[in-house]
């Protein structure tokens, strides 16, 4: 892009990233939140993109922008922005906002989102108002993010003094691992041949969200939802005497890994009812 006689280049570029303080997460299974800011100046153009989340966990919503400003003259009429994701990344629908208008978004390349504007709709004025534009997009994190590895993020467009075209420029992504879960059975004592026991199984960390499957050897019970005290629960009536593999198997729910466990229940014959005594009997 032409700028006052400067043709602008990623090279050209005085740049500062900022990461804010971590926030503690109240719910089990996410991560901290980390905020994070990078900006860099190309003539007399100064841009700055901030990430809501750069340590995201996957099922996660993360926003994206980007600022236009101008710290000198002339004024600049952004034409379109390209920013560049993850491949990880899914854009939201129905997220993108330009100058706080909702604007449509070409998703059909696979690491970016694109949109175009009327030429004289988005302009950005070094003294006067409007003294920056703001381009906006969401995104869900993919479960095929690579975790604890930075992702790189950036952006490029056009505009009334030619095109912008900025690699890498961040701030960069690092999607979580999944919290390590625990599931267990509670004990089964006394199952008997054709009589319903609860089995009844518990996950940590405790959040509603996500199935436990059980198992009874090779037969499958159900899939039941765990609720908020991180239990599930399913009623089995043994058919037969023997000793059976009770498996319980969680899911996983967003930012949290799945886990499975297993219980040895043994099953007795239900006891036949007494014989009446001899004699006892009733006779008309």
């Amino acid at each position: 892009m032409m700028d006052s006689s400067m043709r602008r280049s990623a090279g050209s570029v005085a740049a500062f990233a900022v990461a804010a303080g971590f926030v503690v997460a109240a719910i089990p299974g996410t991560a901290s939140a980390a905020p994070g800011m990078v900006t860099w100046t190309d003539g007399n153009s100064k841009f700055t993109r901030t990430i809501s989340n750069t340590n995201p966990i996957v099922g996660e919503t993360i926003t994206v922008k980007t600022v236009f400003e101008r710290t000198g003259i002339p004024v600049e009429y952004i034409y379109s922005v390209k920013d560049s994701h993850p491949t990880c990344l899914t854009p939201v629908a129905s997220s993108g906002r330009m100058g706080g208008d909702q604007v449509t978004l070409d998703t059909s390349a696979p690491d970016s989102v694109s949109a175009s504007f009327g030429i004289t709709k988005y302009p950005v004025y070094p003294n006067i108002s409007p003294k920056s534009q703001t381009f906006e997009v969401q995104y869900t994190v993919g479960v095929n993010c690579a975790r604890e590895t930075p992702l790189p993020t950036s952006m490029s467009y056009t505009g009334s003094l030619g095109a912008g075209n900025y690699s890498n420029k961040g701030p960069a992504i690092t999607v979580s691992s999944d919290v390590v879960s625990t599931t267990t059975l509670a004990p089964v004592s006394g199952a008997q041949v054709d009589n319903p026991v609860t089995l009844r199984a518990t996950v940590s960390p405790a959040a509603a969200g996500g199935t436990i499957q059980f198992k009874a050897g090779d037969q499958v019970l159900g899939d039941i939802p765990v609720g908020a005290n991180g239990t599930a629960s399913i009623v089995w009536t043994p058919g037969a005497a023997g000793t059976y593999d009770i498996a319980a198997t969680f899911s996983g729910r967003t930012g949290v890994a799945g886990s499975t466990t297993t219980q040895a229940v043994t099953v007795t014959d239900t006891p036949n009812p007494p014989n009446p005594k001899p004699g006892t009997g009733s006779f008309g």
